[in-house]
């Protein structure tokens, strides 16, 4: 499949190495996503080339943070809004010792990931949460538990950071996929990351095939976060942290 050998190169020029067994996970993934849509909303399009590059890809990115974040230890990672499973499941399958905890409301879409688990032979290296991340967050077991949290497509910087940030450990990252927006949208959450116990490490400008400039933008947690955040379910989304 001509699709698979794009996504092979492309993540090598992410700096992420995929084996056989690896592209046939993908494979699997893929066919399983484009099955599931046709009844559950989980991308806009399964067309094979669009998901390898917008999905696949797209969150295999993180291997250009290799200078930032040592990715080849083991790593507990929390994926917030998961979705489709991105961009959690694709650094599971390109990460054989990470373990992942994939949260989301919406329990259809965890139904997916469950039954995509399965057929991967994941789920030993997997934790489904039906949940609101603000839930969450209060729970001691997940509080500052994590060495990264990532999400992609949920809310704009200074919302997702209250959403994230309570997860991650200290001297852990919280890694947010953006699109072109991403330095607006920094410079506006500056004073929540901050308050929130993060800096503002770097962003990693990359570009996709036939898509405009993505960025990750890389926050080390530098202090605990207070008890206070996240605010009540639905608070930070109304209210957003500003400067």
């Amino acid at each position: 499949m001509r699709e698979l050998e794009l996504l092979k190169n492309g993540a090598g020029e992410f700096n992420i190495a995929l084996n056989d067994d690896q592209v046939e996970n993908f494979r699997i993934y893929l066919e399983l996503l484009t099955e599931f849509n046709s009844h559950t909303n989980l991308v806009s399009s399964v067309e094979a080339e669009t998901v390898i590059a917008k999905h696949f890809l797209d969150s295999l990115a993180i291997g250009l943070a290799h200078k930032e974040i040592n990715l080849n230890q083991q790593l507990s990672l929390i994926d917030i809004g998961t979705g489709g499973g991105f961009p959690g499941i694709p650094l599971l399958i390109a990460f054989s010792s990470w373990k992942l905890c994939a949260v989301d409301s919406v329990a259809k879409k965890l139904e997916f990931i469950k039954i995509l688990a399965e057929k991967l032979g994941i789920t030993n290296r997997i934790e489904i949460v039906p949940a609101r991340a603000e839930e969450l967050a209060r729970l001691p077991e997940k509080r500052e538990g994590f060495d990264l949290a990532v999400t992609r497509a949920v809310a704009k910087l200074n919302v997702i950071s209250e959403y994230c940030l309570p997860f991650v450990k200290e001297n852990g990252y919280f890694v947010s996929y953006k699109a072109k927006s991403a330095q607006s949208e920094l410079e506006e959450a500056q004073n929540a990351i901050s308050l929130l116990g993060g800096k503002c490490e770097s962003v990693l400008k990359y570009s996709l095939t036939g898509e405009e400039q993505r960025n990750l933008v890389l926050i080390k947690k530098v202090a605990s976060t207070p008890g206070k955040y996240p605010r009540r379910t639905g608070v930070p989304a109304k209210k957003p942290l500003v400067r």
